[in-house]
């Protein structure tokens, strides 16, 4: 049974974590600037307070002089200012914000190098809801493979559901458990980096 909805940033068993300063640096700006597009939550409400009465006021006034009743005038003004209220209530509403597009100036989630998966910053930033659609055995073996996966997030979670058919279709006679399908990818990333070292993360242990 999947667990996806309450997944937490995951930990590696080693502690590590990804230490490439620049990529920290983009990841924490693009953060911010989607926060900072957010309305802001009645801050700048007080002068369209100041301003929607004084409009109140005078429309009163007018009401009050053209009807002869004041009484009338005031249950107008009254009306018009719940209705105001109302909406402003309805605008002032927190924008919603799609977390899965906040890295998408740098292709998404799924294109930060394959450590990213335990940095708890790219969890702010949609890797959670990127990684939604995957099981928790495909979820865990992914982490374990990380920090040597020499390419993307979306590349390893391929990897390891290659990996997890490969396991189906070649063994037979026994349940395929999470250590078949963790052996397959882990030879496969073995390989893949040898062929790329030039993409292999070098950085350093927490």
């Amino acid at each position: 049974m999947n667990q996806t909805a309450t997944r937490a940033v995951p930990r590696r068993d080693d502690r590590w974590q990804p230490q490439d300063e620049v990529l920290n640096s983009v990841i924490d700006k693009l953060i911010e600037n989607a926060y900072r597009g957010t309305p802001d939550s009645g801050g700048n409400s007080g002068p369209l307070f100041v301003a929607g009465g004084m409009v109140l006021a005078v429309l009163g006034v007018i009401i009050g002089a053209g009807t002869g009743s004041p009484m009338l005038a005031l249950g107008i003004v009254v009306a018009l200012a719940i209705a105001g209220l109302a909406y402003m209530g309805l605008a002032a509403e927190p924008m919603h914000i799609s977390k899965l597009s906040v890295l998408d100036p740098i292709g998404g989630p799924g294109n930060l190098p394959a450590g990213y998966l335990v940095y708890p910053k790219a969890w702010q930033a949609g890797m959670r809801e990127y990684l939604l659609p995957i099981t928790d055995r495909q979820f865990r073996i992914a982490v374990k493979l990380c920090r040597e996966h020499p390419g993307s997030v979306s590349d390893l979670i391929r990897l390891v559901k290659r990996a997890e058919k490969h396991a189906f279709n070649h063994h037979t006679g026994h349940e395929i458990t999470e250590y078949d399908v963790h052996r397959i990818a882990q030879r496969w990333t073995a390989e893949h980096a040898r062929n790329s070292p030039t993409m292999v993360m070098q950085v350093a242990a927490k």
